[in-house]
């Protein structure tokens, strides 16, 4: 029980702040002074962020959530960086530079519209607003050469069936031919007859064939000629004249470095005073046993 007691003792506030004033003092006065001269420094030497924002309606065949991730690609934003002279005007690499661009961008989707809000944020007014007018003209410009590698890739395998069934009507040609001959152009012989009609109409569904891609491949020919949008501007980027608001205010700093110094100051004896307790003296200790047994032996003396 007495230990107890002495436990409950050492940690009073009164006994643990005064054994540990220095570091209650530190923690007033010193740590929100060194941690407001230093946000103040970096709040100082960081500069100011401006926001440009672009309202499009995208119209290709993808889902306007994967066209809005396609934005961050580095496809699309290469397209960007080139388009603007980014890389010798930042020094940065383009896969630096990309990765960059990615992480200042803010993206709105609706799905249901295919309304899409681009946010990019930048130190320097104009490449914010030149990044929010060109990347959705990239957009387009991958998506057009994305379909007209589509496009050629049709038109090759339509080519390819075309020569295909030419060699196969080729074939049938030569066969209903040779079975002519064969027949005699006189022969009515009903099995022989339909020997040849068979041929006959082997060979013309040989040639619908060939037509038939042939004209597949005129019309997505005929297609791919006419002008296509994959966006639409609605709302276009403005140069902002206003600093977005940072977290990192001047007051914020001065409470944080007020709240830290004096959670400093509360909790950093009572650490100190669990790591280094008191020590107990053994002779003090001693003496005041001696004095309680020694007490009984002297009430009997005269006075």
């Amino acid at each position: 029980m007495g230990k107890k007691k002495r436990i409950a003792g050492r940690f009073l506030p009164s006994r643990v702040y005064a054994r540990w004033k220095w570091t209650v003092n530190f923690g007033l006065w010193a740590v929100p002074l060194i941690l407001f001269l230093s946000g103040s420094l970096i709040l100082y030497f960081t500069p100011s962020r401006y926001q440009s924002t672009v309202v499009f309606e995208y119209l290709g065949k993808r889902e306007p959530a994967k066209a809005a991730a396609l934005l961050k690609s580095k496809n699309v934003i290469d397209l960007a960086a080139t388009e603007l002279k980014l890389t010798n005007l930042v020094g940065l690499d383009s896969d630096t530079l990309a990765e960059w661009i990615s992480e200042d961008m803010q993206i709105k989707v609706d799905e249901a519209t295919g309304m899409i809000e681009l946010k990019v944020t930048n130190s320097q007014k104009e490449v914010a607003r030149n990044l929010a007018a060109q990347l959705p003209l990239s957009l387009e410009a991958y998506e057009r050469a994305a379909a007209v590698k589509e496009t050629d890739a049709r038109l090759e395998s339509y080519s390819i069936w075309t020569r295909d069934a030419e060699d196969q009507a080729e074939e049938t040609r030569k066969e209903f031919a040779r079975l002519v001959r064969a027949r005699g152009g006189e022969d009515l012989n009903p099995i022989s007859r339909m020997d040849v009609d068979d041929a006959r109409s082997a060979l013309e569904n040989a040639r619908g064939r060939i037509w038939e891609m042939k004209n597949r491949h005129d019309e997505l020919a005929r297609e791919s000629e006419i002008p296509k949008k994959w966006v639409v501007i609605h709302s276009p980027p403005v140069i902002s004249q206003t600093a977005l608001k940072s977290d990192d205010s001047l007051g914020n700093v001065i409470l944080q470095s007020l709240g830290t110094g004096l959670a400093f100051a509360l909790l950093i004896p009572y650490l100190l005073e669990l790591a280094f307790p008191r020590r107990i003296r053994s002779k003090a200790s001693a003496g005041e046993e001696w004095s309680e047994a020694a007490e009984p032996e002297m009430t009997g003396l005269p006075v």
